[in-house]
């Protein structure tokens, strides 16, 4: 997971589970300009947009279906109703306290200075509240979610060159205190800047908890102490603090933070890896299944799929461009990686794609050095054609799922163009997918028509904001009734199961 450190750092007011939906949220994000059609833009593209000073959005889209699969103690099917409802709470919480000057710096290295104007008219602002999420839409039945990011954060979420963090999730979702969770984005932040020892004051440990005004030593038995033994014993992370005094009274004034991490049991040795050909095809298979599955959050893609694209180079070999996919050092998403390399095997001027791809990102020489090796790089294409012919039977054999039945209420898909209309039909989709057979009833004479699906989709197709927005009313208005009634008879509204 990557996230920028000047989130990482600012005041947010989230819960544990909000900040859980946050971290994977921002490791999906994908891009659109406010006037297009809310394509997904291609590197090239973004780079023309910050040439050009034009204001865009980022979005998030990936599925709780995904996350209850590849994480099914913390996202059951009856737990992913749940998040439903975290959801719901995060809209209300998206501004964060970020420093001015640092955002400032970001902005420039990045070079979107030119947003901060667009919306800032005051040179030199001494407080710096971001709004980062625009609007947080949920539809059934793989629990499709997507965040709209704002254009004072999206800059934060693209090309980063630099100023980003990178940590495991599957660490963070086995912490169970929110002060975990923050204390150790902070730590693998410092990590990643070679700080294995810093201090941090008790005010900014007091702001970045988003706690009240409390004594230290309060902070310290309450928070500092039971966040640092679980991720000590959960992580691999280990952390080492202890108050800082200062004055005759020996007031603790903050806390100081040593940090080391405990290296990776490695699987197989690089001589095993190089020399032994089976256990070389073992880790591309787990390699490759590994990569579909990160692919798969922001598009459906299969282990045969990458190893056909793979086969499909002319000039890069495999192997490298698996060293590359392994350490794309973008925000973005590896699918964006894998568009990268097909740039790379494609364009004309480049003598050495091999070489151009190693000589583009900044990693240790030894790490998975073992693909630049030649025995690695001449079994690699026949290891490929092995796993893609063995995945394609396997899919041959999988029975295929029905369609699953459109429901009364859902439009057939038709392509949107207007990302203003596109985001008022999500919204009103998201709400009356949990109606009652009753409900739609009402809302159909609230709207006075005889079928919401047929009624929708003309507005839809007309890009008619005005009667969406109306739409929107009536849904707001029906659901009200409802939560009355269901109170008057005892009845928790809000109940997800």
């Amino acid at each position: 997971m990557r996230e920028p450190n000047l989130l990482i750092e600012a005041k947010q007011k989230m819960t544990r589970e909000e900040l859980l939906v946050w971290a994977w949220c921002l490791a999906n994000a994908r891009f659109w300009i406010t006037d297009g059609d809310g394509r997904e833009l291609s590197l090239e593209e973004l780079e023309e947009i910050r040439k050009k000073q034009e204001v865009f959005y980022a979005v998030s889209s990936v599925e709780l279906e995904e996350l209850r699969r590849r994480f099914p103690d913390h996202f059951s099917p009856r737990k992913v109703k749940y998040w439903r409802e975290v959801l719901k709470g995060m809209e209300k919480k998206i501004v964060f306290e970020v420093n001015c000057e640092a955002y400032k710096q970001v902005l420039e290295d990045l070079g979107f200075t030119y947003i901060l104007e667009k919306f800032v008219k005051k040179k030199d602002p001494t407080y710096c509240g971001i709004a980062t999420i625009m609007g947080v839409f949920y539809s059934e039945p793989k629990g499709d979610l997507q965040v709209v990011y704002t254009p004072l954060v999206a800059p934060l979420l693209v090309l980063l060159k630099k100023w980003f963090t990178i940590y495991n999730f599957e660490e963070i979702l086995n912490l169970d205190l929110k002060a975990s969770i923050v204390l150790y984005r902070i730590f693998r932040e410092k990590l990643g800047l070679k700080q294995q020892e810093f201090e941090i004051n008790t005010s900014t440990l007091i702001d970045i908890l988003d706690l009240k005004k409390i004594q230290p030593k309060i902070l310290r038995r309450d928070y500092i102490e039971p966040a640092v033994k679980e991720i000590n014993e959960k992580t691999r992370l280990k952390v080492e603090a202890e108050p800082v005094r200062r004055g005759r009274g020996g007031k603790i004034v903050g806390f100081r933070f040593r940090v080391e991490e405990e290296p990776r049991p490695e699987e197989a040795t690089t001589k095993d890896l190089v020399e032994n050909f089976d256990v070389l095809k073992k880790w591309f298979k787990k390699t490759i299944e590994q990569l579909a599955e990160e692919l798969s959050i922001h598009k459906p893609v299969s282990p045969a799929e990458i190893a056909r694209s793979l086969l499909s180079l002319e000039r890069i070999n495999p192997a490298v461009a698996i060293w590359f996919l392994l350490h794309y050092p973008k925000s973005e998403a590896k699918l964006y990686a894998l568009e990268h390399i097909k740039w790379v095997d494609s364009h004309p001027k480049l003598d050495l794609p091999n070489k151009y791809l190693q000589h583009s990102i900044q990693v240790p020489k030894k790490e998975l050095q073992f693909l630049w090796d030649q025995r690695v790089k001449h079994a690699a294409i026949s290891i490929l054609q092995e796993l893609k012919k063995e995945w394609e039977e396997k899919q041959e054999q999988e029975p295929k799922e029905p369609e699953p039945k459109k429901a009364e209420s859902e439009p057939e898909e038709i392509e949107i163009r207007n990302p203003v209309v596109r985001i008022l039909a999500q919204e009103i989709l998201s709400e009356v997918q949990y109606f009652s057979e009753e409900e739609k009833q009402k809302l159909k004479q609230e709207l006075g028509v005889e079928s919401f699906r047929d009624y929708l989709k003309k507005l839809i197709l007309t890009e008619d904001i005005a009667n969406l927005q109306k739409v929107r009313v009536a849904i707001e208005k029906v659901r009200r009734e409802y939560e009355k009634q269901a109170l008057e008879k005892g009845i928790d509204p809000f109940d997800p199961f």
